[in-house]
């Protein structure tokens, strides 16, 4: 621990599992006080509060369905109640499709869904925090995103779509802010080993091992990335070694997209 975000306050969504789990814990090693957003996975998130409470940083639990506004309004004020202001906001809820499918088999279900967690909750939650994040230290928000924002991967229309915008999103915050010193970034990810990939894997012809494999030889690098990689990120874009980036969209990817 190096204590570069000693005395800042960091909001994580989707922070009980897989990427947000990761990063909260390196946010918090860094010295930080970390709101940790959950929903399905609230005990999750409640054992991680208490292990990394204690000392000068702080670690709540909030817990909202990102679907619905009336939640957000909450966990917004609760954040910022219980951390008593902002520096940093990452958004890293979110979910994938269990089976895949042509844009014109997609359900709307799936549409609707896929854009309330990855691009409505982003959007409302920042609205929301970005008044205390002017007030904060080297304020930022820090999307994760992915690389299906950046290339279209077949079958995935809404999660594709979503992705893209959540990107454009990070992008109009950067210009609409800069002046002002608000930082918007985007993390990129290619296949991170968490449990929603394990679960898309499994869907894949020859279940989980055979996907997961299938999956791993897409990147250039020959594997797929750690959570603690993404993290590693979300590290330095939320720190005073980051403070000329703005606007970016980072592929941390294995090369995923350069071929």
């Amino acid at each position: 621990m190096s204590g570069s975000l000693k005395g800042r306050r960091a909001y994580v969504t989707g922070g009980s599992s897989g990427i947000g789990a990761a990063i909260v814990e390196a946010l918090a090693a860094e010295g930080a006080s970390v709101a940790i957003g959950a929903s399905r996975h609230s005990e999750e998130a409640k054992a991680a509060a208490r292990k990394l409470a204690g000392g000068d940083c702080k670690a709540i639990v909030v817990q909202a369905n990102l679907a619905d506004p009336e939640q957000i309004d909450r966990a917004a004020k609760e954040v910022l109640d219980g951390l008593g202001g902002l520096d940093i906001f990452v958004h890293s809820a979110g979910i994938d499709v269990t089976r895949t499918a042509p844009t014109h088999e997609t359900t709307d279900e799936t549409w609707d869904r896929m854009m309330a967690i990855h691009l409505n909750a982003a959007f409302h939650l920042s609205k929301r925090l970005i008044p205390a994040l002017l007030k904060g230290t080297n304020p930022s928000v820090t999307f994760i995103g992915s690389v299906a924002g950046m290339v279209a991967w077949e079958g995935d229309v809404a999660y594709n779509v979503a992705k893209a915008g959540l990107h454009h999103l990070a992008r109009c915050i950067a210009a609409d802010y800069a002046k002002q010193g608000l930082r918007a970034n985007v993390i990129a990810p290619g296949v991170i080993d968490t449990p929603l990939t394990r679960n898309y894997a499994s869907g894949m012809e020859g279940g989980e091992v055979e996907g997961l494999k299938v999956l791993a030889g897409l990147h250039p690098i020959g594997r797929y990335a750690r959570p603690e990689e993404i993290a590693g990120a979300t590290v330095f874009l939320s720190s005073d070694k980051a403070t000329f980036i703005t606007g970016a969209v980072l592929p941390v990817d294995g090369g995923l997209t350069m071929i």
